[in-house]
């Protein structure tokens, strides 16, 4: 009896050990320990601010969900041999999952990535919609891009950034703020002012022209007035007598007309 009661807690004991186990082993994997044979990464950076995006938030490949941000910091914590001007840009790390960044068989995720860098694939971090949440999306601009030269080496394949829309158009309107603001209106007033006063001048010097040459004007419109009238009335006579295109109007009599 004791044997069989020592048997059984042996048994439960075993059961609960062996549980215990799976479950700090689940956790393991889940937390990334086991499962970085499965994951591939890439980093990127950027110069403006990343408001929104925290870790966890999701990384899309042309609208398809293909990783995550791991971890987000600066390029000067990150890297020792990054310059002055580059250390305050954001350091954005992403793991993506390695099935869906191959190609085929025979391309590993990570040479897939490279390849898909060499081509024109940026990183653009936006906004989710009206929860302020944001993601990061992976595309190829449609515009080119003129990519900084980075001054540090990248630990992982990195993507460089693109601006998003929102971006662009802020810039756009902060530019068009500054202009405005560094324009001298006094001075450009003046200058209209002034180009009007010689545009009147100018066609006061017009009227002026015409005033004086009225008379030879009015002499040439006379002019052509008779010219038009002596060619209406030739006209005239060669519709009733064709012959006149032939001889003039008062030609001799032919010699077989002659008395």
């Amino acid at each position: 009896m004791a044997d069989s009661m020592h048997a059984n807690y042996g048994r439960i004991g075993f059961a609960v050990v062996a549980a215990a186990v799976a479950i700090v082993g689940t956790l393991i994997y889940l937390g990334g320990a086991g499962g970085d044979n499965d994951v591939v990464y890439a980093e990127s950076y950027y110069d403006n601010p990343v408001t929104g995006l925290s870790v966890g938030s999701d990384v899309n490949l042309r609208g398809v969900k293909v990783g995550e941000v791991r971890e987000i910091s600066f390029i000067g914590s990150e890297y020792d041999d990054a310059s002055g001007r580059d250390a305050p840009k954001i350091y954005i790390l992403m793991s993506f999952a390695a099935k869906k960044m191959r190609k085929g068989v025979d391309m590993e995720a990570e040479e897939n990535l490279r390849r898909l860098v060499a081509k024109g694939l940026h990183a653009t971090v936006t906004s989710s919609g009206v929860t302020g949440l944001s993601k990061i999306e992976l595309n190829f601009p449609r515009t080119e891009i003129a990519d900084e030269k980075i001054s540090w080496r990248p630990r992982h394949v990195c993507i460089p950034p693109a601006p998003s829309m929102m971006e662009n158009f802020s810039d756009a309107v902060g530019k068009f703020i500054h202009q405005l603001n560094s324009m001298d209106f006094v001075s450009a007033w003046s200058n209209i002012a002034s180009v009007a006063e010689s545009a009147a001048n100018i066609a006061g010097n017009v009227d002026d022209l015409v005033e004086n040459g009225k008379s030879g004007i009015e002499a040439i419109v006379r002019n052509m007035d008779e010219a038009a009238t002596q060619v209406k009335e030739f006209a005239t006579a060669v519709k009733e007598n064709p012959s006149l295109l032939l001889r003039s109007a008062d030609a001799e009599p032919l010699p077989e007309t002659q008395p």
